[in-house]
């Protein structure tokens, strides 16, 4: 693909405004670093302004809301919920879910400034970013066959699709659990059986005697009951609702609710025994998330231990993630799956449903914006770049936002020739490199003797210093191509629309040829294309998330 052949020029100095700042990517992405996270990365719009206790994803009441303006599919496909290595079906069943209830939380209305939260308290939300995981293809396949597929009631309109871990063999009806939020019909409770793929399905926690007694000691109203006796569940394992009671070696009881409970020992055992809790769970494979998952528990006291012997993990309503996995392990759809759990009811396309969602994250009152390509950058009513590339620095004092370019993105551009890369060998394929003094965009450019283009392929947004591409002796269409002479030229372009690079002459034998041959048949037997195969990365910060976009784009046009 070309660029553009002209971009608008951006200023040279920092830049200040009242209001919203506001970035929009277009087809790209933005990077979002501050320092008291990872980098995030977010497709389309993001904004920024003053929380306050209204709007503060964490009620924090300060710092900065972050909100990210998408696509609805965008932001199913950046729900983190599910692994996506994980059946088609079960995560095509997670795809109607999450975008269900998504819909429900734009229709609450209980946010100021965006429509859903971006953590567990709605659901965990990680932007573009959860499509670099290396299985995310399979997840954002299951979102695009699942488009506009949602789960609504009688009325045509979303209904609450709760969903969560592990049920432990049954799950719950909503009133039981969420007594404020009453009964709903298709909320209602079912046993649960194929959930027992789940390692969470049964747990072991195991405590020593002293253990156990240092922890109920360390309780405001247990220490009363230490050191312990005997402990007894008092109610069904599944009653949320049963109590515990506690009985010291004096014959002291103290009683208190299940959850309670569970939430005292797990935090306190974490704390004081942090190298032995949480546990192992039954795989082996990882420690469990809690000390005690969830409050279906019975536990027995000897002379040596007291164990908890217990199953599941989450609220225990709608749809247990690991049944549905469960589930299309044994051969049901996604339909099958969510009618399991919804209680009959199969998804159908909303036509009411919102094309776009915004959703409200937390950053520092200092981060940095990074796009992928280009991106627009403006504050309240004030345009401060059209066009933006490369890193730039945002930081907020109340509601004036000063914003900062990159280093030299004012300096006329300089490409240095391209030239072999020094030290970066790829086997089958040749690595190239440039030096750049600004940000720009970078694209690859082969042309054979004749001069016709074999392969123009965008890289993406760079940062000043060297930069390197790998060409697999592939064209546009993926195939090998066959020996003799070919250019190669990594050019830059930066916001003013000026270009720069010089072309390096290289030979591809008839040995190299045979051998990106015989590499791409084998990626077509593999079941991939030969682009998909054979690459050309690019080494710099973000070239995962600019080839994803590449891919994306791609599978979108062809849809």
């Amino acid at each position: 693909m070309l660029l553009a052949t002209s971009l608008p020029a951006v200023p040279a100095a920092a830049q200040t405004g009242s209001g919203v700042l506001r970035a929009e990517a277009g087809e790209g992405a933005i990077e979002v670093v501050d320092d008291t996270r990872a980098p995030r990365a977010f497709f389309d719009t993001v904004e920024a302004r003053p929380s306050g206790h209204s709007d503060a994803p964490r009620a924090r009441g300060d710092g900065t809301l972050l909100v990210n303006d998408l696509d609805i599919d965008d932001y199913v496909a950046g729900v983190a919920e599910m692994p996506g290595r994980w059946h088609l079906e079960a995560l095509k069943a997670q795809a109607v879910a999450a975008r269900t209830y998504a819909w429900y939380s734009i229709r609450l209305g209980t946010f100021t400034h965006y429509d859903i939260c971006a953590s567990t308290a709605c659901q965990v939300f990680r932007g573009a970013t959860a499509e670099l995981a290396g299985d995310a293809g399979r997840w954002r396949q299951a979102v695009d066959e699942t488009a506009g597929e949602v789960l609504v009631d009688e009325a045509g309109l979303p209904i609450l699709a709760r969903y969560f871990s592990t049920s432990g063999g049954r799950t719950y009806p909503n009133e039981l659990v969420f007594p404020q939020d009453g009964p709903r019909p298709y909320l209602v409770g079912t046993e649960d059986d194929p959930d027992e793929v789940s390692p969470y399905h049964r747990w072991t926690v195991r405590f020593s005697r002293e253990q156990f007694d240092d922890i109920i000691g360390r309780g405001d109203t247990l220490r009363a009951a230490a050191p312990v006796a005997d402990v007894r569940r008092d109610g069904d394992v599944h009653d949320p609702y049963a109590d515990i009671v506690v009985t010291g070696t004096d014959g002291t009881e103290v009683r208190l609710g299940v959850r309670t409970f569970r939430e005292f020992v797990s935090r306190i055992a974490a704390e004081q025994y942090p190298d032995v809790y949480p546990g192992i769970r039954s795989d082996g494979l990882r420690r469990l998330p809690d000390t005690l998952p969830s409050s279906r528990f019975e536990i027995t006291v000897d002379d040596d231990a007291v164990t908890i012997v217990g199953r599941g993990w989450g609220h225990g309503v709608g749809m247990s993630q690991y049944g549905a996995k469960g589930r299309a392990e044994r051969g049901d759809d996604h339909r099958q799956i969510l009618a399991a759990y919804y209680d009959g009811l199969e998804p159908v396309v909303g036509d009411q449903l919102p094309p776009r969602v915004r959703v409200g994250l937390d950053v520092g009152d200092a981060f940095t914006l990074r796009p992928t390509r280009t991106m627009r950058l403006s504050v309240g009513d004030t345009l401060i770049a059209e066009t933006a590339i490369g890193t730039w620095t945002a930081t907020r004092d109340g509601d004036v936002w000063t914003l900062t370019p990159p280093e030299g993105h004012d300096a006329d551009l300089e490409v240095s020739a391209t030239r072999p890369a020094d030290g970066l060998t790829f086997g089958d394929a040749v690595v190239v490199e440039v030096d750049l003094n600004k940000p720009a965009l970078l694209r690859l450019v082969v042309t054979d003797a004749a001069g016709d283009e074999v392969l123009v392929r965008d890289l993406g947004a760079a940062d000043p210093g060297v930069q390197a591409a790998t060409w697999r002796y592939d064209d546009a269409d993926g195939a090998a191509v066959g020996p003799g002479e070919y250019s190669l030229v990594l050019l830059g372009r930066d916001a003013t629309g000026a270009e720069d690079g010089s072309p390096l002459a290289v030979t591809v034998s008839e040995d190299e040829a045979d051998a990106a041959a015989a590499a791409d048949d084998e990626a077509r037997a593999d079941g991939q294309d030969g682009a998909g195969g054979r690459i050309v990365a690019l080494v710099l910060v973000g070239a995962l998330l600019v080839l994803l976009l590449a891919v994306r784009g791609s599978r979108r046009r062809s849809a």
